[in-house]
């Protein structure tokens, strides 16, 4: 029958009856740092198995402490080389083994008392604290995964909404960009000197005319309804480009207004101030066709809002 090493979880291992200030602290630490650098422990110890989750170490104290040490200054050294001895063949192995290592082990200062192996052994409290050091062991890794993976969780959040925040920011500035100083100010901070909006076609030229030319006074403004109903019926509203600009002028907010006004001259942007002011007088009910937007709309001409409808 030959022997068979096995690497054994230190946190598996009884505490041994021999202490560790029996040997010497700075051959202890060599020994550890030894081991640290190999890796691994190069000289198997003899331990006992008394439970199917615990051992108890024979042979080989020095280097159980040593091991102890190197996981004291490095936690990811957990184990040691280790034969586990049959219980028949116990004495004869401890024989050869302490025959071949009596010249070469440091041996405890004073000479440890015999070990009684026939004193029954507590095996519930050793497998109950072999088995809190191992939970205590399990708990930590799951901690440290989670804050890992809560952490990493995090700054991908973190970078996902200030894209999205410089894409608002972005837009926002567009807008800002096609909106005139006039309407950033307030009309109550327009400036004087500005020019006046021309007047429309229509009503410059009834200015213009003589007095004795124009029609009565009393029947004027029907006149010019009547005349501006007629030509704004030349804008088919079945038409699905009007429907679509009509459903626009009464749905998009003010920036998106002043956009799609701006396709067909820049100068249109103006329209979008007194069209915004009438929808939010008649929140309900809006506009119910084009021709509602240019008798309502002061300065909108029929030809205009047709360049609009093109452009949009």
């Amino acid at each position: 029958m030959s022997l068979l090493t096995s690497s054994i979880d230190l946190d598996t291992i009884t505490p041994p009856a021999i202490s560790n200030s029996q040997f010497p602290s700075h051959q202890v630490e060599n020994l550890a740092n030894l081991f640290l650098k190999a890796g691994d422990t190069v000289s198997p110890i003899l331990v006992r198995k008394i439970s199917p989750i615990a051992f108890e170490v024979l042979e080989g104290h020095f280097e159980y402490y040593a091991a102890i040490k190197a996981q004291e200054i490095d936690e990811q050294f957990t184990a040691i080389r280790a034969y586990v001895v049959p219980p028949d063949l116990e004495s004869t192995i401890l024989e050869q083994y302490q025959f071949l290592r009596s010249h070469s082990a440091p041996t405890p200062i004073p000479n440890p008392p015999p070990v009684n192996y026939e004193t029954p052994l507590d095996l519930a409290n050793i497998e109950e604290a072999i088995a809190n050091r191992l939970e205590q062991k399990l708990t930590a890794a799951i901690v440290k995964t989670i804050e890992e993976r809560i952490s990493a969780s995090l700054q991908t959040i973190v970078g996902q909404v200030t894209k999205q925040l410089d894409a608002h920011l972005t837009d926002f500035r567009q807008s800002l960009s096609l909106v005139p100083i006039h309407t950033v100010l307030g009309t109550n901070n327009q400036p004087t000197n500005l020019v006046p909006e021309p007047l429309p076609e229509k009503i410059s030229k009834s200015k213009t005319t003589p007095k004795s030319k124009t029609t009565p006074k009393t029947n004027k403004p029907k006149t010019e309804t009547s005349k501006t109903t007629s030509k704004a019926k030349n804008i088919d509203n079945t038409d699905p480009k009007v429907l679509q600009v009509l459903d626009d002028l009464n749905n998009l907010n003010f920036a998106e207004l002043q956009n799609k006004l701006a396709k067909s001259a820049k100068t249109n942007i103006k329209f979008a101030r007194p069209i915004d002011e009438l929808r939010l007088q008649q929140p309900n009910q809006k506009f119910l066709s084009i021709q509602d937007v240019i008798i309502n709309v002061q300065g909108l001409a029929e030809k205009t809002m047709q360049k609009i409808v093109d452009a949009w």
